[in-house]
């Protein structure tokens, strides 16, 4: 099949296809105004016009939350309650790893035979948790900020004070008090008992537990742990002849110093 030697001029795309050696022949003016492949620019019209202007990238439509921002850094109170709940998973997890102990519901005292219980979240979050009967008692809280006090006032160490300017763990009257309302600040605190009666444990709901007083030359001491959400409450032997700074020494209980408020103004 011999090719012709006169090309097309209806198709655009041929024109320049032409044979080796063959003049090309001037284009017709049809040709030079054939159909264009992009759509004419639109004219603006005289009315309101609501189409979006060339070149603008398309927005979602609907309500947008964040404005595409990352979650952590849209405000302080969202990274704060994500704080919170990263929190409260790894206290899950830890507590989830403990061993199972009673709770206060199923004991009435502490001591050599069931030395250990542990109470709920609820429980360790609401309220004071009321120690009646000790004589003293020492703290640690999560900022290793160590003291301690005796039911007639003495005091040693630093005093963790809370958000609400109450004592972490103090006494009030002839009770020693730990409030529950800001636990997560408390890493453990200790009860010692010299007298001849019983120390009692009580809970905001009613709940009770009890330590039975000194006996053959063996004295109970209470220790309040917190591990994650939760307390646990342990019986823990002692010589009874021990001063309490020997017990405290015993349980690493090593006081704190403050220093004075004039060293801030120098």
């Amino acid at each position: 099949m011999n090719p012709s030697s006169t090309p097309r001029t209806d198709l655009p795309f041929l024109r320049r296809r032409i044979k080796a050696g063959t003049a090309q022949p001037p284009a017709p003016a049809a040709a030079l105004t054939a159909p264009a492949l992009t759509a004419p620019a639109q004219q603006p019209s005289g009315g309101l016009n609501l189409g979006r202007p060339q070149g603008q990238p398309q927005r979602p439509s609907g309500l947008v939350l964040g404005g595409g921002a990352p979650a952590s850094s849209v405000n302080p109170r969202a990274q704060k309650l994500a704080a919170q709940r990263e929190r409260a998973k790894r206290e899950d997890h830890e507590v989830g790893l403990l061993f199972p102990a009673p709770g206060i519901a199923e004991l009435y005292e502490l001591n050599f035979a069931d030395r250990v219980l542990r109470l709920s979240a609820m429980q360790s979050a609401v309220g004071s948790l009321v120690v009646s009967g000790s004589t003293a008692a020492a703290w640690e809280s999560v900022r290793k900020v160590v003291g301690g006090q005796t039911v007639e006032g003495h005091r040693a160490g630093t005093s963790v004070m809370t958000a609400g300017n109450r004592e972490l763990v103090g006494y009030h009257g002839r009770d020693a008090l730990i409030v529950l309302r800001h636990v997560r600040e408390l890493r453990r605190a200790i009860f010692i008992n010299r007298s001849s009666a019983t120390m009692g444990v009580r809970l905001f709901s009613g709940e009770s537990v009890a330590l039975p007083p000194a006996a053959d030359g063996t004295q109970m001491v209470l220790l309040v742990h917190r591990i994650g959400n939760v307390l646990e409450l342990r019986a823990e032997p002692v010589p009874h002849d021990w001063p309490d700074l020997q017990i405290w020494q015993e349980f690493d209980f090593s006081m704190t110093r403050s220093a004075p408020s004039s060293a801030y103004g120098r």
